[in-house]
Parts: structure tokens; C-alpha cells; sequence
């Protein structure tokens, strides 16, 4: 192969690789704030901790973040693989006292709520389906 040629092969390596942009960074399941709501502490799910009917249905991520504000909400949020496997998550969930639990494309996420009232866990759950 030619000097000229082992040149532009290098060249347009180069190229390809720098354009590439590595791999995309999945953005964070829990944002810092949620209307008057702070992020506290967050943290991935642990295998056992999450629901046979989640992980059965196409599990991509899970975590678990606690917020407080006019009140302490626990937030667990489930990334599935499509937006009809959270539909799915979503019609099937048992509902519990003190919770709600809601799916937005591909994210199922459940709410508990402690010492909160009801109309600030409904805007801070308007506002989480907004992002």
C-alpha cells in the first residue's frame, strides 16, 4: 500500500471515530427537583427488590429515590423496554394505601407518599410526567 494511501486510511479513521460521539449516557431516572419537591437520596433497585410483573415484561432500568417537600414521597421508577410493557405494569398494579402509581412512555412509576397532602403529591406527579 502506498505512503499517499496509508495516509488517507489513517485520515479517515480518524474521522470515524471522532464522529462517533461514544455511547450516549442514559439520562438520571430522578431529577434534583420536582416542583417544591428535593431529591434527597437515590440509588438503583436491586434485582430482588423489583416486581416479577416488571421484570417479565422487559426491565431496561430501575431505581428508587426519596423526595421530600410538603411531605416525604418515596419514588420507585421502571424503565421497560417498550411503552406497552409500562401500559401493561400499569393496569395490572395492585393499588395500595398512601400510593400512585402512573406509566409515561416506557416509564412505570409508583409514588408513596408519608405526611403529604393529596393535592401536593398530584403536582408533584403532574409535574414527573412533564419530564
Amino acid at each position: 500500500m502506498s505512503i499517499v494511501k496509508q495516509g488517507l486510511l489513517a485520515v479517515f479513521s480518524i474521522l470515524l471515530v471522532s464522529c462517533g460521539g461514544g455511547p450516549k449516557q442514559a439520562k438520571p431516572l430522578f431529577p434534583e427537583t420536582v416542583g417544591v419537591w428535593r431529591l434527597k437520596l437515590s440509588s438503583d433497585l436491586a434485582a430482588g427488590e423489583i416486581p416479577e410483573q416488571v421484570r417479565r415484561l422487559g426491565l431496561r432500568r430501575a431505581g428508587s429515590g426519596e423526595y421530600e417537600g410538603a411531605g416525604k414521597l418515596k419514588v420507585e421508577i421502571y424503565e421497560l423496554t417498550s411503552d406497552a410493557g409500562a401500559f401493561e405494569v400499569e393496569q395490572t398494579w395492585k393499588p395500595m394505601a398512601d400510593t400512585v402509581a402512573f406509566h409515561k412512555d416506557r416509564y412505570f412509576t409508583v409514588v408513596h407518599w408519608t405526611g403529604a397532602d393529596k393535592t401536593a403529591v398530584a403536582a408533584f406527579v403532574r409535574e414527573l410526567e412533564k419530564r
